[in-house]
């Protein structure tokens, strides 16, 4: 039963759900999460799949020897400039007694955690792991700015023991270029494939099986292996963590920014479901309302994601040096904090003519000598006001429309998102390249 005391199980089921971006699985997970019960508990159930994936906690560790360059990594995958508030603290000598951790600007739940320097004459692999709270960590990234040595590979090993993965960056690889570009006979690739198998090779004869190496540097995070990297960890996460780790992940690549907007997307329909369940109830103004909030609620949210807010684009302005305005000249979207309902409403509008294109299709009633987008026109808001006043189907009929609406408004708004997000970052990376040409 629905809230008006109707059964919801027949919700979808007259006609194919078929909406951009919603995969076979998902239709599926939709209709399995109504059948089990009523809207609103349906409804309920995908909001705390949604609360459960924004509030998961993941936990990282980043260890290496002291001067290795840590602290910078930390701030580096936290998206933070060494001096910004809420950075890793630098030094020439190691800053770092006892594990720290650092939250991510956006999201609380996302700790970075910087470990104390190994490699000392008393170091101890598993007795330092004891001193860390070992268990505390979802995995483990070894860092080295030279080559690696016993400590990181007995390390390694311990953390494996006990059935945690490990990573290993080779940090400040631009230092090793600029010393190699000297020589007469220098090649950039050959150079820093020297460099991995170094790397590799030494891990091996210490003992590590297949060791991973990626090679990065602080000050030019978009290039060498930190999008591999990135990508890497996401997918060897779980689904759970994957979703928050990839959320919280600086957006300095192409792939990180699709595996962004694919995960949103995956999330789409559970947002849609709270206005479906909502639309339920036979007073039309609250549907539109609540419309409303989850539209500007998610809008924003997509925005901070994709760094295209205020903070997020001065930050970016200040690392690429070129005016923050000229970042904001190539974004079609409103940014976070100016995205209003008057937004939310005009994207509503935006998907009127499928919603009509979808109810000129058979539907279990008719009113006689109209079409359903003749009557109500052209407005989404005159529809759901409309429809939902028609009895018995009518309060069924009005939840399908607000999930098709706002399902529809949140695919449009995100790809737009998305394309805005890719903007930023070829902008940027323009002048990036011309700096280093």
């Amino acid at each position: 039963m629905d809230a008006t005391g109707e059964t919801s199980s027949g919700l979808f089921q007259d006609r194919d759900v078929k909406l951009p971006g919603m995969s076979e699985e998902d239709v599926e997970e939709l209709k399995a999460a109504i059948e089990t019960g009523n809207l609103s508990e349906a409804a309920q159930k995908a909001q705390e799949a949604l609360e459960l994936s924004k509030n998961t906690e993941l936990n990282i560790a980043i260890t290496g020897e002291s001067g290795s360059g840590k602290s910078s990594f930390v701030n580096a995958m936290l998206g933070l400039a060494d001096d910004d508030e809420g950075a890793a603290e630098v030094g020439i000598t190691e800053m770092t007694t006892e594990p720290t951790a650092y939250l991510h600007p956006m999201l609380s739940n996302v700790k970075m955690w910087d470990l104390p320097g190994i490699g000392t004459p008393t170091f101890r692999p598993d007795s330092y792991l004891q001193q860390v709270s070992f268990a505390r960590y979802d995995f483990f990234i070894i860092v080295t700015s030279k080559r690696f040595r016993s400590c990181n590979a007995d390390l390694a090993q311990e953390i494996q023991k006990m059935g945690k993965k490990f990573y290993f960056v080779r940090a400040k690889v631009d230092e090793d270029l600029r010393n190699e570009r000297r020589k007469r006979n220098f090649d950039r690739e050959s150079t820093l494939q020297t460099i991995r198998d170094d790397c590799v090779d030494r891990l091996r004869r210490e003992g590590v099986n297949s060791p991973q190496v990626f090679l990065i540097s602080r000050w030019e995070f978009d290039q060498y292996d930190f999008p591999q990297l990135q990508e890497t960890l996401a997918n060897e996460l779980a689904s759970h963590k994957r979703h928050v780790f990839l959320l919280a992940l600086p957006n300095i690549s192409r792939p990180i920014l699709d595996m962004k907007k694919e995960a949103l997307k995956r999330e789409i329909w559970k947002r849609a479901l709270k206005s479906c369940a909502i639309a339920a109830v036979p007073i039309p103004h609250l549907s539109v309302s609540c419309d409303v909030d989850i539209l500007v609620e998610s809008m924003t949210e997509y925005c901070k994601v994709f760094g295209l807010d205020e903070e997020s684009l001065i930050k970016l302005s200040k690392q690429v040096r070129k005016p923050v305005s000229q970042l904001k000249d190539v974004i079609k979207t409103p940014l976070a904090k100016e995205i209003s309902g008057e937004d939310a409403l005009e994207l509503l509008s935006k998907v009127t003519g499928t919603i009509c294109s979808f109810f000129n299709a058979p539907f279990p009633f008719r009113i006689p000598g109209f079409s359903l987008c003749e009557v109500i026109g052209d407005s989404m808001i005159n529809i759901k006001k409309y429809i939902s006043l028609v009895p018995v189907y009518g309060t069924l009929l009005a939840a399908e429309i607000s999930f098709q609406a706002t399902y529809n408004a949140l695919h449009s708004f995100l790809e737009g998102v998305a394309e805005d997000a890719n903007r930023v970052l070829t902008e940027a990376l323009e002048v990036a390249e011309k700096k280093s040409v």
